[in-house]
């Protein structure tokens, strides 16, 4: 009998043992890590192609431009003609991480003939390819300030994407000479 005590005593010593055990690896640490950052309001606006050159040949009968830009005469017999630029439209590209509102001027003419004005209508934009003079005559003329969003109105945050065809017109009662005017895209975050 005191062979199995020991035998008995010995089994729960071992087990004493291998318990402390498994209590001592089951014990542990912790650590944490806090992550931060600040993500900026951001906005940007792009253009393909920053130069509409209608070409030097224009006249209110619209014979072809000497313009390599691909620019089309659209006629209206007595009255003119309106120059479309360019063919395929040029691509405005926003991109914003907010919602935002843009709009769009022309400035001033500094060009020699005294009658193609902005004032005068004789720059517009449309988002729609213009296949005739009408469509073109329709088109939103540019003015040298901005009406309060009067290209775009609270736009969803992404990268948005517009195509964009100007209009100029040539007509029997503008004043030959040149016309020189830059077209502004600005976008902001209200």
């Amino acid at each position: 009998m005191k062979r199995y005590m020991v035998a008995v005593l010995g089994v729960m010593a071992l087990m004493a043992v291998l318990v402390v055990a498994a209590v001592s690896t089951a014990s542990g640490e912790t650590a944490g890590v806090s992550a931060t950052a600040t993500n900026n309001a951001k906005i940007t606006i792009s253009v393909n192609d920053s130069g509409a050159d209608f070409g030097t040949n224009l006249d209110p009968t619209g014979p072809a431009s000497d313009s390599a830009d691909g620019v089309t005469a659209h006629t209206s017999a007595g009255v003119g003609a309106f120059y479309e630029w360019k063919t395929g439209g040029m691509s405005v590209t926003v991109s914003s991480n907010k919602l935002w509102d843009g709009s769009v001027t022309a400035s001033t003419s500094t060009g020699t003939s005294a009658s193609m004005t902005i004032a005068s209508g004789v720059l517009k934009r449309t988002a729609t390819d213009p296949t005739s003079y009408s469509d073109c005559n329709s088109a939103t003329s540019l003015a040298t300030s901005a009406v309060s969003n009067n290209w775009k109105d609270d736009i969803a945050k992404g990268v948005n994407s517009y195509t964009e065809y100007y209009c100029l017109r040539v007509a029997w009662t503008d004043d030959p000479g040149t016309f020189i005017s830059t077209v502004t895209y600005t976008v902001t975050q209200p």
